[in-house]
């Protein structure tokens, strides 16, 4: 028998025994490829009859594309703008100087003070009287909460503002501080942060007792005075002003100013050429004939055996001085009364006062320092030299 039908037959007898038995053939995963399954039986019948297979190539899979992947640009965050930090120009403030009570001005206990600051609207609102002055920190010293303004300022304009205060009983340094509230309730100050406080700085000493007459270079008898109040250490407390205008004058003022004026200066020189030892109030009425200048001072309680003593003169070269000296007063803020009046020439003598103050006992009196002009306002530089009150 032929050997290629021998093969074939043992073939399909295989085929037909596993067909009948139901055995069935499990594929695994991945299927069989058929065609190679073709290939090789041809290649086993090609090697059985010794014919070379022909072998049909098969189509190559195409390849697979990978997609392309386009990146995506990044998201563009956008940027808030930085905020503008805008200052408020409505309320700024500028400190100019202290009219009244310099730093480290020293009072005695429990006295009436008035603290009066100059400053400058450097912003773009106007200030009203609804603007206030209030207390911010440290010592308050009686000053009330809040001093409103005494009246609008405009901007680039400049104001004196003013509160009242009295001194600690207590020796010692004290300081307070002020701020500048708005009519809207902002609180603003100077400086180059618009918060910086204005304040008043003073130091409280008790009264001193000083020697007032010396003998020929030795002291054979020395009455004491005990100094209750300095008229010329605290002459810039008073409310000074003329007999015309509405407004006060500076203080210390400008010896050029034809409104009046005073100063205060150390050692003068009286009509005589002799120099007085001590602190003289150089006063000058305004320069109109029968010109006028009035120191206002705070309350002060006088006490039963107190006196006010001065020594008054004309400046040394004024020629042409001719003045009358008042000393007047005010009890708790009532009518102006004169308590005594002397008239001085620049040919007199320079005039010692030595006044009894019995009569005010017990009261609280706003003296009076006055100086009014006789005639003409030529030359009327009008001396009180040391002007106190002493027990």
């Amino acid at each position: 028998m032929d050997k290629r039908l021998v093969s074939l037959s043992a073939v399909m007898i295989l085929a037909i025994l596993l067909t009948s038995c139901g055995f069935t053939i499990q594929r695994s995963t991945p299927a069989v490829d058929e065609n190679a399954i073709n290939t090789a039986v041809a290649q086993t019948l090609a090697a059985n009859s010794g014919i070379a297979p022909t072998v049909t190539p098969q189509s190559a899979l195409p390849p697979v594309v990978q997609p392309t992947i386009t990146p995506q640009p990044l998201a563009t965050v956008a940027l808030l703008p930085s905020p503008t930090l805008t200052a408020d120009n409505c309320n700024l403030a500028k400190f100019e100087t202290d009219v009244t009570i310099p730093d480290g001005s020293v009072l005695a206990p429990d006295t009436v003070f008035i603290k009066t600051w100059r400053l400058t609207n450097t912003g773009t609102c106007t200030w009203t009287t609804n603007y206030a002055i209030v207390f911010s920190g440290a010592d308050q010293m009686g000053a009330a909460a809040s001093t409103n303004l005494p009246g609008s300022v405009a901007p680039g304009a400049t104001v004196d503002v003013s509160v009242q205060m009295k001194s600690p009983s207590s020796d010692g340094k004290y300081a307070g501080n002020f701020m500048l509230r708005s009519d809207t309730g902002l609180l603003f100050g100077t400086g180059a942060s618009h918060m910086a406080p204005i304040y008043v700085s003073i130091e409280v000493v008790k009264q001193q007792i000083v020697p007032t007459l010396v003998f020929g270079g030795f002291l054979p008898f020395i009455p004491l005075e005990l100094l209750a109040y300095d008229f010329g250490a605290n002459y810039c407390l008073a409310n000074w002003r003329n007999a015309t205008d509405a407004g006060f004058l500076a203080c210390p003022g400008a010896k050029t100013d034809a409104s009046g004026f005073v100063v205060k200066v150390d050692s003068p020189k009286l009509e005589d050429g002799n120099v007085i030892n001590g602190v003289g109030l150089f006063t000058h009425p305004q320069w109109i004939d029968g010109g006028s200048i009035a120191g206002i001072y705070p309350l002060f309680k006088v006490e039963d055996g107190m006196k006010f003593r001065a020594t008054l003169g004309c400046g040394f070269g004024g020629a042409a001085c001719d003045v009358r000296f008042m000393l007047r007063y005010k009890i708790e803020g009532g009518a102006l009364q004169e308590l005594n009046h002397w008239d001085v020439k620049y040919a007199d003598a320079p005039l010692t006062l030595d006044v009894d103050l019995s009569s005010l006992a017990g009261k609280n009196v706003n003296f009076v320092l006055q100086v009014v002009t006789n005639g003409s306002s030529a030359q009327d530089w009008a001396y009180w030299v040391n002007p106190r009150i002493v027990k």
